[in-house]
């Protein structure tokens, strides 16, 4: 475990590329963290014509896409260990699939496929595509009326609400809290980069940053999914994999007043992030989260309203002490 000394400004990529980054301050260690990857798909083979044959980026038990994922019909990007290069994610379509009979509704993975416009397999090695190249979907991202739409706003949100607080909190002398960002690896499937964040510091609380579930679309029920995209940062108290620190979630809705915010409460089902691997290490830790419409999709949408309302929260909430809130 590396303990000792740290420097201000000291930014450290770990053995597994975690990254780590101290702003400053003195007292308990607090790390403000959010997880880097995105989900994707791999690579497991390549056709003599040159389609890329596609795999899950997560443990399958039934064979089919899941009806929430949808990576079917969209630009998509290969990476690659030489570099990125465009393609489309795609199945059979349209006109030729007229007539077929027994067609089931439910693609399963050898229905889809990546097109990059190569013509045979050795075009596709040259580009430096092979088995283990990643996929990911790469739509542009818009911004209407307030909101921002596109792929992986889980966690791209999230990483600049840290990187905005990191920013604010930089030139302070007086914060109450040794504070901490951190970017993770493989949340996606299973926490894997978060599980070693306590062997790298000794971490005393944390603030795990996710996006939010809404239930303000048609369709989701409101009982169950009560936060509105636009009506500021949520605080959840439970997820489907852990309870979280209830003390320091209160502690957040305590500062809240201070920074003229409202916030959200809820608890998230068929959810789980980052924050419960730290739990099961011995750090106390809390999740905040960004409303985002459409998870896990190439629309996922947040509100910028949200997005600084949640950086103003973090950065009131890393200049008041714990005897302060508690008082």
């Amino acid at each position: 475990m590396n303990v000792g000394a740290h420097s201000r400004g000291e930014v450290r990529r770990t053995n597994v590329n975690n990254l780590l980054a101290l702003v400053g301050g003195s007292g308990p260690r607090l790390l403000l963290f959010a997880h880097a990857d995105e989900i994707c798909l791999m690579v497991k083979s390549v056709s003599e014509d040159g389609f890329l044959h596609l795999w899950t980026y997560y443990r399958d038990v039934d064979g089919h896409l899941p009806t929430r994922y949808t990576p079917v019909n969209q630009p998509g990007l290969v990476v690659s260990s030489t570099g990125n290069i465009d393609g489309y994610i795609a199945t059979a379509s349209g006109h030729v699939l007229g007539g077929r009979p027994g067609k089931q509704d439910r693609l399963v993975w050898n229905d889809i496929f990546v097109d990059v416009g190569a013509g045979s397999a050795a075009e596709v090695e040259a580009l430096g595509i092979a088995a283990g190249s990643r996929v990911i979907w790469s739509p542009l991202a818009r911004r209407p009326r307030g909101n921002i739409v596109g792929k992986a706003m889980d966690d791209r949100a999230p990483l600049a609400i840290v990187t905005l607080v990191g920013e604010a909190l930089a030139t302070r002398d007086d914060l109450p809290y040794e504070v901490w960002l951190g970017s993770t690896i493989q949340e996606e499937n299973g926490l894997i980069g978060a599980a070693s964040l306590a062997d790298e510091i000794t971490i005393d609380l944390a603030i795990a940053l996710d996006v939010g579930l809404t239930g303000d679309i048609p369709g989701p029920d409101k009982r169950d999914f009560p936060a509105r995209l636009g009506a500021c940062p949520t605080i959840v108290y439970q997820d489907s994999s852990c309870h979280y620190s209830q003390i320091l979630s209160d502690e957040l809705i305590a500062v809240a007043p201070s920074a003229t915010i409202p916030i959200q409460r809820s608890i998230f089902q068929h959810y789980g992030s980052d924050g419960s691997a730290l739990i099961r290490r011995g750090v106390e830790t809390a999740l905040l989260t960004c409303p985002t419409r459409y998870t896990h999709s190439p629309i996922e949408m947040v509100s910028e309203r949200d997005l600084l309302n949640t950086v103003a929260l973090l950065t009131a909430f890393c200049a008041t002490s714990r005897a302060s809130l508690n008082d």
